[in-house]
């Protein structure tokens, strides 16, 4: 699910600034797109070396490095991108996905960053829909692991009720709709301070 919008992100933010870049950026972005991301990361560091204020190149470069699994170098990147640029979407949206994808990451840090993107993106674009699948999922998966608090809950219901509402054929949409009526009907009261259930 989280693959197939990826690209979208791309063009419809951070492509949008590539007018007047070097070619790097096409360069770096079919690579991507092809998923050589080892061909990638080579074209974005060469940019970023041309050009180290260019937070596109670093946030494209970190993107490439997620893909190969190297959370913990692509975060770096990410972080120092942030420590400029707080409203940078795309280091929000790949720090999600960054701590969503590795297994080692951090959920509530994954959602953290879904939920500040979501303040800059169109309530009627492919992100909007897919950054609220990904908090759903973050809760979801805490939900059976850590548990998840009365307001926690709220959350999810609320995520995955806006994705659905976006995507109603999505071909998890069903599956998703059977998920949220269950957990309506078995949710705990509000006095139950964390509710684990694996079901």
């Amino acid at each position: 699910m989280y693959k197939s919008h990826l690209f979208v992100l791309i063009s419809t933010i951070l492509l949008k600034s590539a007018i007047g870049q070097t070619d790097y950026l096409s360069i770096g972005n079919k690579y991507l797109a092809n998923e050589e991301y080892s061909n990638a990361e080579k074209t974005f560091r060469e940019a970023t070396k041309s050009d180290p204020s260019n937070t596109i190149y670093q946030c494209q470069l970190a993107l490439a490095l997620l893909n190969q699994q190297e959370y913990k170098d692509a975060q770096t990147i990410l972080t120092v991108v942030l420590s400029r640029d707080t409203a940078n979407v795309g280091a929000l949206w790949y720090s999600g996905l960054n701590n969503f994808q590795n297994e080692a990451g951090d959920l509530r840090k994954a959602i953290m960053f879904f939920e500040k993107a979501l303040l800059y993106i169109n309530k009627n674009s492919r992100q909007f829909y897919s950054g609220n699948w990904f908090i759903g999922q973050s809760y979801h998966i805490l939900l059976q692991t850590d548990g998840l608090t009365y307001n926690e809950v709220s959350k999810m219901l609320e995520c995955y009720a806006i994705y659905l509402q976006l995507q109603p054929d999505a071909d998890d949409a069903k599956k998703i709709s059977s998920f949220v009526q269950h957990i309506k009907e078995i949710r705990p009261s509000s006095n139950v301070e964390k509710w684990v259930n694996k079901s």
